[in-house]
């Protein structure tokens, strides 16, 4: 007689139970007792978290197509009725599974979507750990307006820079990229937004006040850069008081009248390229403390700032093919004047990869005591926190030699670690150098030597 066996009769096990194998052998992981095989561990985990963060986004896209196929059905059995979307329904299926809102639940649900659809090197690098799910939807919000094809397009220009973002950076990457292709649809969004600039205030308790206003981006630029100067000319002078201190003093000084502090002349920065200077190309440029606007946008600006007699437009232009901004050296042993903006500029934001804090030192990748001179190719922009953390015992700061002379530093952790830090890269024409930008090169070469 035959003899069946339970072990015959099992059935493989439920999807979820694979899950819960899997939480459990991720439970288990011991640490390593070594800091460098920790920092692996923690590097490996964070691609994990990736990785499952790009499956929940398959298995949301699946239910949703489960979902709309049944709603389908019965539609077609009962066309007269009226029948609710069922976006609300598998948006709060989600974040109660997630343990979030509803909200939250249709984020999600929209992501997961656009991922599948829209954005096939997103998700991939999504699977592969180079991206987490926050910085994937900031792709996906950026790209919101674009058609599928734009979308798909914006998607494959974007795969080779990733490496060593932040939020902000790929947020002005995917700008960037939005721009040269729908600059029409963003002047469009942007009057609408116009007409909802507005000022506010309200009570937090203490005796202080919020303050709080809407703008566009180049006159926010333009405020705060005229009041960090002002700040750290007081500074310089001697005044003890804070930064964030001397901003808001200075902020009720001229706008409530209480002071005699009057603004000076501010210069705009806008890095753009020659030929979008000359309309000649909708590449679009860049405003220091607004992120990239369209090319029609960055010639307003330097009309302006050529009309204007108080306040001007800093243009600068990038070396054609690199995108590098002009280089210059000084004999001093710190970073001031136009070598300290070019810094600035060049940089925008800590170097740190993912850090994305404002620029506050200008520091020397290789230090003066060990021979690094004060030059644009020996600088780069830091935090406060990371200018410290870098003279910290183990970590160590060197140049990258670079064919297309493009700034990059490698950052050495006290456990062996390398990452690699590269300037974000400027507006310019990568196709072709246009003899318009070979003649500004060659007069702005003229003007360092």
């Amino acid at each position: 007689m035959f003899d069946m066996r339970a072990t015959d009769l099992m059935e493989p096990p439920a999807p979820a139970e694979v899950v819960r194998a899997l939480r459990a052998t991720v439970l288990d992981i011991a640490p390593a007792g070594d800091p460098r095989d920790g920092i692996d561990q923690i590097d490996e985990l964070e691609r994990l978290k990736s990785a499952i963060c790009a499956a929940q986004a398959r298995i949301a896209h699946e239910i949703d197509q489960h979902r709309q196929a049944q709603d389908q059905a019965r539609r077609a059995l009962e066309p007269r009725r009226r029948r609710t979307s069922p976006d609300a329904g598998i948006s709060m299926e989600l974040g109660l599974a997630r343990r979030e809102s509803p909200h939250e639940g249709r984020r999600k649900l929209r992501l997961a979507r656009t991922l599948l659809h829209d954005l096939p090197e997103t998700m991939a690098a999504l699977e592969r750990g180079d991206l987490n799910e926050r910085r994937a939807e900031i792709i996906a919000t950026e790209t919101a307006d674009l058609t599928a094809a734009q979308r798909r397009a914006v998607d494959a220009a974007i795969r080779p820079d990733l490496r060593g973002l932040g939020d902000a950076d790929l947020r002005d990457l995917v700008r960037r990229e939005v721009l040269s292709r729908d600059e029409e649809g963003w002047l469009a969004r942007h009057a609408r937004a116009r007409t909802k600039r507005r000022v506010s205030g309200r009570i937090i308790g203490d005796g202080m006040g919020h303050l709080s206003a809407v703008l566009p981006a180049t006159d926010l630029s333009m405020i705060m850069t005229s009041l960090n100067d002002a700040a750290e000319a007081a500074r310089a002078g001697g005044d003890e008081r804070g930064r964030g201190q001397l901003l808001a003093d200075t902020l009720v000084e001229r706008l409530g009248g209480l002071g005699r502090t009057t603004p000076a002349p501010t210069a705009l920065k806008v890095v753009v390229s020659a030929e979008t200077l000359l309309g000649e190309s909708t590449e679009p440029g860049y405003v220091h403390g607004a992120g990239y606007v369209p090319a029609s946008v960055s010639r307003q600006l330097a009309v302006a700032g050529a009309q204007h007699l108080g306040s001007t437009v800093q243009r600068l232009f990038a070396m054609p093919r690199t995108g590098a901004l002009i280089a210059m050296e000084s004999a001093s042993s710190f970073f001031r004047g136009s070598l300290a903006e070019l810094v600035d500029l060049r940089d925008r934001r800590c170097r740190t990869p993912f850090c994305n804090a404002p620029i506050r030192h200008r520091d020397h990748v290789v230090a003066r005591s060990r021979g690094g001179a004060t030059s644009a190719d020996n600088a780069q922009g830091l935090c406060e926190g990371c200018n410290y953390a870098k003279e910290s015992p183990g970590w160590r700061h060197e140049p990258v030699a670079d064919p297309l002379a493009v700034t990059e530093v490698a950052l050495t952790t006290p456990t062996g670690h390398i990452h690699l830090s590269r300037a974000p890269a400027q507006p310019i024409d990568r196709d072709s150098a246009s003899p318009a930008e070979r003649l500004a090169a060659r007069m702005l070469l003229g003007r360092a030597a």
